[in-house]
């Protein structure tokens, strides 16, 4: 989860939609970063790791022959993620800038399986098979793209719906990124004790 600092935490029906305040990361969903090297990936998140964020690429695959994955994997820590763009649909000009600086990364075992099942679509005309509908989170919501030759294409304007959290889910939710960001505030906190411990006399 993504957690801006200094704001109150709120458990929303829908997380994975960018919120000023915070929110979650989803499996099987495209995102697109601006890494402190200055580089700039769009990456399908596939996995959630303490500290770490596991990524593929965008499949090279074609019209004949729609079944093609991507086989990069990317281990990336979230400290090397400088930005979250956040993209017009149909357009490759940025938008908005989501700072990760400003906002606390909170990772802890959820209840809930933080996961968008993909659609399936007939999207070219000369295959009789439908193709994957991939999730991507632009200004405008999570909305469906489709991948090909290695580059990701505007679907439809139709936004995902992430399953919604029931009470008893929000209550746990909220519980245990309470406990995250304790940690976090704790340890930080020593930290700077420690720092101040160690500065010498003038």
């Amino acid at each position: 989860m993504l957690l801006k600092k200094g704001e109150q935490l709120e458990i929303r029906d829908n997380m994975a939609e960018y919120n000023s305040t915070g929110f979650y990361l989803y499996r099987n969903c495209f995102y697109d970063l601006k890494l402190k090297d200055n580089t700039k990936q769009t990456l399908r998140l596939v996995d959630i790791k303490p500290d770490t964020l596991v990524f593929i690429g965008i499949s090279p695959k074609l019209d004949t022959n729609l079944t093609i994955k991507s086989k990069d994997t990317t281990w990336i820590h979230y400290t090397s993620i400088s930005n979250i763009l956040l993209l017009k649909s149909g357009m490759g000009k940025a938008n908005k800038k989501i700072r990760c600086e400003d906002y606390h990364f909170l990772f802890y075992k959820s209840a809930v399986a933080n996961t968008l099942e993909s659609k399936y679509a007939y999207v070219f005309s000369s295959s009789d098979k439908k193709d994957e509908l991939v999730q991507r989170l632009n200004r405008h919501g999570v909305v469906y793209y489709f991948e090909y030759g290695g580059t990701l294409y505007y679907h439809s304007g139709m936004n995902v719906k992430p399953p919604k959290y029931s009470d008893d889910e929000k209550v746990k939710a909220l519980n245990a990124v309470m406990i995250a960001l304790d940690l976090i505030v704790n340890k930080q906190l020593n930290v700077t004790i420690q720092n101040d411990k160690v500065k010498p006399d003038k």
